[in-house]
């Protein structure tokens, strides 16, 4: 019986652990990381999103695969395009966490209206005299100034293609 037992024990620890094969397996596939990583990137991808190399870590996965399809899309952009691109990368990259914040929580509370409603406070606040324009920045700045910073509450959008217009809170 004491024998059964000793056969048994090895045998079921062996089982739990893994092998010393796989243990190297795993540490070397860590080492090379994934095909996200900065130096797995093409050349092309790393001269594209070069202005984001500093914090490339920092991005998740989709994140990541998001800037990549970017990158790819990059040689069949126009010039126009091509520099707007990397005009708004650089500035991005340059943007300290807090300013990055706010720019996410502005576009998550923008997502709120509709396309025609921003289009036409866009060309109203167009048709303002420099001075309000001023006037309005002042007064935006005095209102974060007077209290705490919250995000936004992400509401969810109304149906715009809903098969009976009446039901659509939107459109009446």
């Amino acid at each position: 019986m004491f024998t059964v037992s000793c056969l048994i024990l090895p045998a079921a620890s062996a089982a739990q652990e893994p092998s010393v094969n796989q243990k190297t397996q795993e540490s070397s596939s860590r080492k090379k990381g994934t095909k996200l990583d900065w130096p797995n990137l093409s050349p092309l991808q790393q001269t594209v999103l070069a202005s984001l190399e500093s914090d490339w870590n920092t991005f998740n996965q989709n994140s990541k695969v998001k800037w990549l399809k970017v990158a790819d899309r990059y040689p069949s952009m126009s010039s126009a395009d091509q520099e707007r691109l990397q005009g708004r990368m650089s500035e991005w990259s340059k943007l300290p966490q807090k300013d990055r914040r706010m720019a996410r929580d502005n576009y998550l509370s923008s997502l709120q209206f509709l396309p025609e409603q921003k289009k036409a406070a866009w060309e109203s606040y167009q048709q303002l005299s420099e001075e309000e324009k001023q006037k309005l920045a002042q007064q935006e700045r005095a209102q974060k100034k007077s209290g705490a910073v919250t995000s936004p509450t992400i509401q969810p959008r109304p149906v715009l293609n809903s098969s009976n217009p009446s039901s659509n809170p939107a459109i009446k």
